[in-house]
């Protein structure tokens, strides 16, 4: 089963997408920028009802319910709010991918990951980066993108440089 931590871990992943979407909905940004957003939240919500389900703690359904639809209310109370939460959204996201890192370092072994996988989200990051300035030219976004595009060919680059350091020994 999943423990309590990697529970709180995907409802804070979860919680950014949320507030991603909120971003973008509060300054009145095209919808075609934000589109995945409710498409990811809701696959993410199933899924957490599904571990919620599995691992018998379906009475928390209920406080993440709470917690989030809160949360999304009190996003947009002031500006600085909002602003606020999509920098930290930014941090969290790149301090996942920075453990990633980490992980791979101390291992000196990328195992099962996939550096395709990481590549297509470098590229994804990278058209963003341009959607982003053709259409809202959001510094806060941008910022986002090009620290998430920095760190997508990081860890691409080290998951190729242990894969074959791990085939020439």
């Amino acid at each position: 089963g999943l423990s309590l931590h990697a529970v709180t871990l995907f409802c804070v992943f979860l919680f950014s997408f949320l507030v991603f979407l909120r971003y973008q909905i509060y300054y009145g940004y095209p919808l075609q920028t934000y589109l995945e957003y409710p498409i990811i939240i809701t696959q993410d919500v199933i899924l957490l009802l599904f571990i919620l389900h599995f691992s018998g703690n379906m009475k928390r359904a209920l406080f993440y319910a709470v917690t989030f639809w809160g949360g999304w209310y009190m996003l947009t109370l002031r500006k600085w709010i909002i602003d606020l939460a999509m920098n930290l959204c930014t941090f969290i996201s790149a301090a996942s991918k920075l453990a990633q890192l980490q992980c791979l370092w101390l291992t000196k072994d990328s195992g099962q990951v996939s550096a395709l996988t990481w590549s297509m989200s470098a590229y994804t990051s990278a058209t963003r980066i341009v959607t982003t300035v053709m259409t809202t030219n959001d510094l806060a976004v941008l910022i986002r993108f090009i620290i998430m595009l920095i760190l997508n060919i990081w860890v691409t680059a080290t998951i190729l440089h242990y894969r074959k350091s791990k085939k020439t020994d």
